[in-house]
């Protein structure tokens, strides 16, 4: 059970990054948005502000930033990670494009239509999708999750497994909400995107979750979350053609397959919580 201190230290942790955040999105709105110059080089930047936020606590509360999941963990899990982000991709867009969500075309084509001006050999873009992508994007990846899964999870599990579930993936997806309704994943349906994906990061973070308790690690999962943005839509492979609220890989397709890979990682191999 949460104590009163748990859920001071929840509730500080989420006010100071929102707050944070907000000022950082109005002030990306004011200078012409989601599509300006300022956006590019700023929105990025805020997935550094859970890690700092937690991080503050934590010397504040004078923890331990290992029991936060500071730590290196297993290569196994990384992966582990890996294939199942990569092969999430693949099947939500394999269903996408069985659906009539998506156009297959070549890597080369697909990459080109996402990039006209590079027109970069298929190794290359290989290069760039499923190792250089990934491996650049556990920077900003652990940014967010060592807040995330790393103090925010550790607060909230006190309050049971699913609890911290379902809390911790509200709370992460009406963080993005700012982003969304500048055209952030859903530019066609801002204000369905911030419903959406904030349903559809609840399972995501399940899985995050899995792979924190299993790992020990927010690196692995910060790793995880590097590897879900890098490979984004495979390169380009699958090119979406109707509305990203169904497209999206945080879409409302996602939401069921990204369920179901929760619930079978939790059934066939579940976690075991310390003093539980």
């Amino acid at each position: 059970m949460m104590t009163p201190q748990d859920r001071k230290n929840v509730f500080l942790f989420v006010v100071v990054v929102y707050a944070v955040t907000f000022v950082l999105n109005l002030f990306v709105y004011l200078q012409g948005g989601y599509a300006s110059a300022s956006a590019r080089a700023l929105v990025p930047l805020q997935m550094f502000i859970p890690a700092l936020v937690a991080a503050g606590l934590i010397l504040k509360e004078k923890g331990s930033f290992r029991e936060y999941g500071f730590r290196f963990g297993g290569l196994r899990y990384y992966l582990l990670a890996y294939l199942l982000m990569v092969g999430y991709h693949l099947l939500h867009s394999l269903l996408s494009w069985g659906f009539g969500f998506a156009e297959y075309v070549g890597l080369a084509e697909g990459f080109s239509r996402l990039a006209p001006d590079l027109q970069w050999p298929v190794w290359q873009i290989v290069l760039l999708v499923f190792i250089l992508g990934p491996v650049q994007n556990i920077i900003f990846g652990f940014g967010e999750e060592f807040g995330w899964r790393g103090y925010l999870l550790n607060k909230l599990l006190p309050g049971g497994l699913w609890y911290a579930i379902v809390v911790g993936g509200v709370i992460w997806g009406l963080w993005h909400a700012p982003v969304v309704l500048m055209g952030h994943n859903f530019p066609e349906n801002p204000y369905l995107g911030v419903i959406t994906m904030t349903i559809a990061v609840i399972p995501m973070g399940a899985i995050f979750t899995w792979l924190r308790l299993k790992s020990g690690s927010a690196v692995v999962v910060g790793f995880a979350h590097g590897v879900l943005n890098g490979t984004v839509f495979l390169g380009g492979s699958f090119i979406p053609s109707a509305s990203m609220l169904w497209a999206n890989p945080v879409g409302l397709l996602g939401i069921p397959l990204l369920s179901l890979i929760a619930w079978l990682l939790f059934r066939f191999s579940p976690v075991r919580l310390a003093g539980r």
